[in-house]
């Protein structure tokens, strides 16, 4: 029978719970990180990283802990050190997977896959079966792992397929004096893949954050192309987008020709979308499409510095953003990063240029903004608008902006809310992003020890058919205890 949620937040209070202790304490830089996707079907996908040796995954439904391989990461473990995990697989530490052989219903892969993945999704990108969407239904375990999906493809995969698979992993940015490192841990293969630093500061220090924008996180429009395409553009009369308002965003052919082909969007008009890398097959007005988060994408920030980052997971490549607008001032010790992409309120759908008064430039769009409260001790508020490559001051003009945020604050996000735990003090607010407005939450009166830099706060849901229902887990300061709440409405 279906979980029903008849809790209401007048009648019932807030309540701590503890939870099974991390083995480890929490330590400067340390965070925990998890992965609340409805794509990603495991209860285990958040992590506690203590340093770069020393790393448990957290299995809710069980309450307990277990340690995962040592990073081997490059940098040295500290403050600045930051993480997030995702739904999709990294399998090899790829993105995009090519299959070696395969059946309507079979992938072969060159990993050694070590963990069951039944019910992961699969998406087929390129090749034979483009345009396939499908679940894992079983998988063999060891080197050249065979994968079945269900339902049977229309065209047999072979040599040819590439596909995706949202099996989950970790991304781990790791700070340093002389040298940094990052690196990806995929749950599939158990298996670390150090990756590129090439462009990036070799001195990283005092608060760290990355963002991830998935398409796990949300589809913010989708229509059926009216044709008049070119090898780089889609055409849909009738819509009335916002100019560049999906710019970086992803654009996906779910139907008729093309099918499968994902690409980023360079920009659009009000009717049309022009995408940055050709089509292999130009779409038509048979072509079925979605605009959603991007999967490519991870930006980071911190380091006490204005400057920002985007990391391309195909390409392997660091770019250094330029924004139109400059970050106000240099985020400090515990400020957050949160993208902005599950707002339920109607004014947040599609990209028609609503505008929220309060920001003054900004419009009301999910998927467009990454939210960051400044720390240092300000009560300042700041947004990185991704469509259009610029900062948007907010500073204190948002609802009951008076509490200030420093070392060892931290925040996570879900469903249009962003949750804030102020340093060590155990007081936690919850910024509604439709409102517009600071509220207080609730007090965490669990006592702590030394307050240290990096995310103690994750969101790990309880899903039961189109019940969800989320609890916020809060990791203690310099100490091992974690505690969780449920989050009534």
């Amino acid at each position: 029978m279906p979980t029903a949620n008849n809790l209401r937040k007048l009648l019932h209070r807030k309540a701590w719970e503890m939870c099974t202790p991390c083995p480890a304490n929490s330590t400067a830089g340390g965070f925990i990180t998890g992965c609340a996707s409805e794509l990603l079907p495991a209860s285990d996908a958040h992590y506690h990283v203590v340093s770069g040796s020393l790393i448990y995954t957290y299995e809710a439904d069980q309450d307990a802990w277990l340690q995962i391989p040592s990073s081997g990461i490059g940098g040295t473990f500290a403050s600045g050190s930051c993480g997030e995990c995702i739904a999709l697989g990294m399998l090899g530490g790829s993105l995009d997977q090519p299959a070696s052989a395969g059946t309507t219903t079979t992938l072969t892969t060159s990993r050694t896959i070590v963990r069951a993945l039944k019910g992961c999704k699969v998406r087929v990108i390129s090749g034979a079966g483009v345009g396939y969407d499908g679940v894992v239904a079983g998988n063999t375990i060891g080197a050249s792992a065979v994968i079945t999906v269900t339902p049977a493809s229309g065209v047999a995969f072979d040599a040819t397929t590439v596909f995706r698979i949202w099996s989950g992993s970790l991304w781990f940015w790791n700070a340093g004096t002389v040298a940094t490192g990052f690196s990806v841990y995929d749950r599939a293969t158990n298996a670390w893949t150090g990756k590129s630093v090439t462009g990036m500061p070799t001195a990283w220090g005092t608060s760290g954050r990355l963002v991830s924008t998935g398409s796990d996180g949300g589809l913010f429009d989708s229509g059926t192309s009216t044709g008049s395409n070119t090898s780089t553009t889609l055409s849909h009369t009738g819509k009335a987008w916002q100019t560049n308002a999906w710019s970086n965003a992803q654009l996906r052919i779910t139907g008729g020709t093309g099918s499968g082909q994902v690409r980023t969007i360079a920009s659009n008009t009000a009717s049309q979308l022009t995408v940055a890398t050709s089509w292999a097959v130009t779409p038509d007005a048979t072509s079925a499409y979605v605009i959603e988060g991007n999967d490519d994408f991870l930006y980071l920030l911190g380091n006490a510095a204005v400057t920002l980052y985007r990391y391309s997971i195909s390409g392997n490549t660091w770019a250094t953003l330029t924004p139109g607008t400059a970050r106000a001032a240099s985020p400090g010790a515990g400020f957050t990063a949160d993208w902005i992409n599950g707002v339920a309120d109607a004014d947040w759908s599609g990209a028609q240029g609503k505008l929220l008064l309060q920001a003054g430039t900004m419009v009301r769009q999910n998927g467009r903004y990454i939210y960051s409260f400044r720390g240092g001790g300000s009560t300042g508020l700041d947004v990185y608008d991704v469509a259009g490559n610029t900062w948007i001051t907010v500073g204190g003009s948002y609802g009951n902006a008076q509490e200030t945020f420093t070392t060892g604050s931290c925040s996570a996000d879900f469903g249009g809310y962003i949750y804030l735990m102020k340093e060590a003090s155990g007081r936690l607010f919850r910024f509604d992003v439709a409102r517009h407005v600071l509220e207080p939450f609730t007090t965490n009166v669990y006592p702590v020890s030394t307050v240290v830099e990096g995310e103690k706060l994750v969101i790990v849901p309880y899903r039961d058919g189109e019940t969800c229902i989320p609890f916020l887990y809060t990791l203690t300061h310099s100490r091992t205890e974690m505690q969780r709440m449920l989050v009534i409405g």
